[in-house]
């Protein structure tokens, strides 16, 4: 390329430097979130509830596990054809930074709901009901 094509060539956006797919999977994510809340309280209550939740939960693994194996295939091709591997790199990382937010994210919640910072997580005391 001269250099009038290489100044004719527009720069990529923020698409083109994080890649349609990962900003597909994150709204994908955040659209899932309210859907399973929905199916949440318009199932059933009492021992039975959850099954939203569960729905949520079971179609985010699912397709991230996908996600994440795609993204690793193309990742591992992208090195041994030595071209640039931001994208990849990044769509590996989504479903494993959404885990370890939602945890953190959790224990920050149950801090807060103990009104106290150095509380442990719930799991690891005993309830006060039994």
């Amino acid at each position: 390329m001269n250099q009038e094509e290489q100044a004719s060539v527009p720069k990529p956006g923020i698409v083109g430097r994080i890649g349609r797919r990962n900003i597909g999977y994150v709204a994908f994510v955040a659209s899932l979130i309210p859907l399973a809340l929905l199916l949440e309280e318009n199932g059933p209550s009492g021992p039975d509830a959850g099954g939203g939740i569960m729905f949520g939960l079971i179609v985010w693994a699912l397709v991230s596990v996908a996600f994440f194996v795609i993204n690793l295939i193309l990742l591992i091709r992208d090195l041994a054809r030595q071209r640039p591997v931001a994208k990849a790199l990044i769509a590996c990382a989504l479903p494993i930074l959404a885990i370890v937010g939602t945890l953190v994210v959790e224990d920050i919640a149950m801090r807060w709901s103990h009104g106290d910072s150095a509380a442990p997580a719930v799991l690891d005391e005993e309830s006060p009901e039994g």
